[in-house]
């Protein structure tokens, strides 16, 4: 479910049952081709399908984190964000990325989804395998 989705009576409703936060992060650094830039968004929206697609009902995705290459500082971005939708009364975070990032537990989340140092996009069902862990506390 996306963020957009929900007014405020019917977060009050779903709340108890919406208890995880996706970030997308899309890894952006303004160095980009117009071309490079679309290429890192479908890559995005392909790793949030992995997520979205098979939790609905139990995910509220949020606005993406556009700009900020792998470093301290983005990781430091993300722990800020991760902690204000902790403090919104989300359970769990992932992070859905573009391009390879710290270590989930560095930038404050439980889960990192997106391509390894290589490149390679995850595989769906080990999406879902990591998402399910998650929940079941075998993270």
């Amino acid at each position: 479910m996306k963020f957009s989705e929900l007014n405020a009576e019917q977060w009050a409703e779903l709340q108890p049952y919406l208890d995880t936060a996706v970030l997308p992060v899309t890894g952006l650094t303004g160095a980009e081709m117009p071309h490079e830039a679309t290429r890192k968004l479908e890559r995005l929206r392909d790793v949030l399908l992995t997520i979205e697609q098979p939790f609905k009902g139990r995910i509220v995705t949020y606005p993406a984190i556009q700009y900020g290459a792998r470093s301290p500082e983005l990781a430091e971005q993300l722990r800020e964000v991760c902690g204000n939708l902790r403090t919104a009364g989300f359970t769990y975070i992932i992070l859905a990325s573009a391009v390879p990032l710290p270590p989930a537990e560095a930038c404050g989340a439980d889960l990192s989804v997106g391509p390894d140092e290589d490149g390679e996009s995850p595989e769906p069902g080990a999406v879902s395998e990591s998402v399910r862990k998650l929940w079941l506390g075998r993270a």
